[in-house]
C-alpha cells in the first residue's frame, strides 16, 4: 500500500486541477471533491498496464450532478497525464 503523504500528494494536485479547469470552464458549483483510495487498479497507459491509484470527483451543483461531458473527459485526461500515481477518474452520482 501507499504511504500517507504520498496519497495525499496525489489528493492536492488533482484537486488542483479540478479547480483549475472548473474555474476555466465557468462551471458553477456547490461541491467539488476528489478523494484518492489506498487501492491500485489495472489501467492501460500507452502499451503497458499500469497499477496505480483511481481519483474519484465529485461535483454537484444545486443538487444536482455537473454532467458537462467535454468538461469530464478534459478533466479526466488531465488528471490521468499529469498526477503521478493515477491511472484512473472515476466520476461519484448521488
Amino acid at each position: 500500500m501507499t504511504g500517507d503523504d504520498e496519497l495525499q500528494k496525489i489528493a492536492i494536485n488533482a484537486d488542483n486541477i479540478l479547480k483549475e479547469e472548473l474555474s476555466k470552464h465557468n462551471i458553477d458549483y456547490d461541491l467539488a471533491e476528489t478523494r484518492v483510495y489506498d487501492i491500485e487498479t489495472v489501467g492501460v497507459q500507452g502499451d503497458k498496464r499500469t497499477y496505480l491509484h483511481p481519483v474519484e470527483i465529485e461535483l454537484n451543483r444545486e443538487n444536482n450532478i455537473v454532467w458537462d461531458t467535454d468538461f469530464l473527459s478534459i478533466l479526466s485526461n488531465r488528471i490521468t497525464n499529469e498526477v503521478v500515481g493515477v491511472n484512473r477518474v472515476v466520476f461519484v452520482t448521488k
